[in-house]
């Protein structure tokens, strides 16, 4: 693709891309040969579609390849000299010079972008993990509160505006609790088992979700009410990692759905892209969400429907949207 160009035809040809091995350009790019041509039009190699589309006519031709070390990244090229002559040794000696000064700046360009990327990524990590530490830091009120309703009685209850599903899991956990926790927001029920502090299994009461997938989903729950009682067990085991290392997934995950939830409102709706055939996609769980979106349903109408915790809900519409499978 030609990425800087100057003089008349310029912006023609600016978006034009020519093949590797295909043109005077395009040669010099596949074998690293400096050329210096004279008469364009009686060259084997010239690409005259490109004259078409510029309405320019190449006399002669100075190209020489950029490289960095032994790869070739670009080529310098230039077309019909002011004065109508043709370029000479030295002009391509001249020509060589600047591409060795233009590759070291590509080189040092391109190191820069990838520099900022990379430290946009840390500061992103950074912010991740500063909020994750926030959240497991637990306020010495809020653990006074815990654990005097733990050791008054056997069944405690409370706000989850007051009380996260994290910690509680967290508090139940340190105390090596059997018994079930449920939890209740607006719309849905969730029923959290544990073992000897231990998650065993976790269900949604409405939406056929289990497992750490239903876990993920109430550590999303900032509102609603909790219940706990003490010594319920339950048969099903769908849960084998340790509580504390899936707390700190949750947390990960609630940090990108806050995100997430911001950037693709609850009460807006996608529209499928009319060019998209769904029958030729693979990911069943795309899929699953394009067949739900009728034009009618919001995002929260779709997400009641689905069988995804909101994190993995809200990064497919992400990804769907980003691959303009739909639009909003």
């Amino acid at each position: 693709v030609f990425q800087f160009v100057h003089g008349k035809a310029g912006e023609a040809v600016r978006t034009v891309r020519v093949p590797v091995g295909t043109g005077i350009s395009g040669s010099v790019a596949k074998y690293g040969v400096p050329l210096v041509i004279p008469d364009a039009q009686k060259d084997p190699r010239f690409n005259g579609k490109i004259d078409e589309k510029s309405n320019f006519v190449t006399r002669s031709v100075i190209c020489v390849p950029l490289k960095r070390e032994e790869n070739i990244i670009g080529v310098l090229q230039s077309l019909n000299r002011k004065d109508g002559s043709t370029f000479s040794n030295q002009d391509l000696s001249i020509f060589e010079s600047l591409a060795g000064i233009a590759s070291i700046a590509i080189e040092n360009a391109q190191l820069y972008t990838v520099l900022n990327q990379r430290l946009q990524q840390l500061e992103e990590a950074k912010q991740r993990n500063e909020y994750i530490l926030n959240q497991l830091r637990r306020s010495e009120e809020e653990t006074e509160k815990l654990k005097e309703l733990s050791e008054s009685r056997g069944a405690f209850s409370g706000k989850l505006d007051v009380f996260r599903v994290e910690n509680l899991v967290q508090m139940l956990g340190n105390d090596y609790k059997t018994g079930k926790l449920t939890l209740k927001d607006d719309s849905e029920e969730a029923y959290i088992y544990l073992q000897n502090g231990k998650l065993r299994h976790v269900q949604l009461k409405n939406r056929n979700i289990s497992g750490l997938n239903a876990f993920f989903e109430t550590i999303c729950w900032q509102d609603g009410e909790f219940s706990f009682e003490d010594g319920i067990t339950v048969g099903e085991n769908t849960i084998d990692k340790m509580s504390m290392s899936i707390i700190i997934e949750g947390l990960r995950r609630l940090d990108e759905y806050n995100v997430l939830k911001e950037k693709y409102p609850q009460d807006s709706i996608p529209k499928l892209n009319p060019d998209i055939d769904i029958n030729q996609l693979e990911d069943i769980n795309k899929i699953n969400i394009l067949k739900s979106i009728d034009g009618n349903k919001t995002i929260k109408d779709l997400l009641w429907v689905s069988s995804y915790d909101r994190y993995t809900f809200f990064s497919l519409i992400k990804e769907l949207d980003e691959e303009k499978k739909i639009s909003f």
